[in-house]
């Protein structure tokens, strides 16, 4: 799909409108220096991190973490390799690891460490400070970000941490919600059986909820900032 510039600029329009934080970055330097601004200036100690192309290509978790900032991968495939140090091992070995990283004693059986992994994960989605996703694609004329996924570790990384920031590539804008949707079926592969992903998650501008005074629900409906970095490389 090739860059628009009309569509990266009325989507970062209707975005604005829509109470998101916007910024555009045509060099890698440009998009790493903004998101390290970002945590510093929110003072930022925990991210949770969906599987990101862009995160990959910009080396984001290195990066972070040379600066102080834990990071938390949310893919429960990734989270397991993150605790066992980023290798391949036996269920005794990444048991070992978990409960050595949990504090409790996680039997070598997968249906346990799957559990260990989401009870961990649900509690880091809450108290991170930071929470980075990838957009699938943004929608121009309305300032969405559309996000397909299967596990629904990225839709928690968007929802529950205090501000949420959003990866964006340029190339990946459409120009309405009709495109969008020709994108969504497309994600099928057009392979017969193959469905779209199960989640798939708009999402449109801020939070709301907390400035109404006294608003019971004013964590519920996400975080209290939305910031979108369009990676618009030349």
């Amino acid at each position: 799909m090739a860059v628009n510039p009309e569509n990266i600029e009325r989507f970062k329009k209707e975005a604005a409108r829509a109470g998101s934080k916007v910024f555009i970055a045509t060099t890698a330097d440009e998009g790493v220096n903004y998101i390290l601004s970002l945590v510093k200036e929110k003072d930022v100690q925990t991210v949770v991190k969906s599987d990101s192309i862009l995160a990959a290509g910009l080396g984001l978790r290195k990066q972070l973490e040379s600066n102080g900032v834990r990071v938390v991968e949310t893919s429960i495939v990734q989270w397991i390799r993150q605790v066992s140090g980023g290798k391949e091992a036996p269920l005794d070995e990444i048991a070992a690891s978990i409960s050595a990283a949990t504090g409790e004693k996680i039997e070598p059986d997968p249906g346990a460490i799957l559990q260990a992994a989401r009870r961990v994960l649900k509690d880091t989605y809450a108290s991170a400070g930071l929470g980075i996703t990838q957009a699938d694609f943004g929608i121009a004329d309305s300032g969405t970000l559309v996000s397909l996924e299967n596990e629904g570790n990225a839709r928690l990384a968007a929802a529950l941490p205090r501000v949420h920031l959003t990866l964006l590539d340029g190339d990946c804008i459409v120009a309405n919600l009709t495109a969008a949707a020709e994108r969504i079926k497309s994600s099928s592969g057009g392979i017969p059986g193959h469905k779209v992903p199960t989640f798939i998650t708009y999402l449109t501008g801020r939070n709301t909820t907390g400035d109404i005074p006294g608003a019971f629900a004013a964590r519920a409906q996400g975080p209290e900032e939305e910031h979108i970095l369009i990676l618009a490389r030349q």
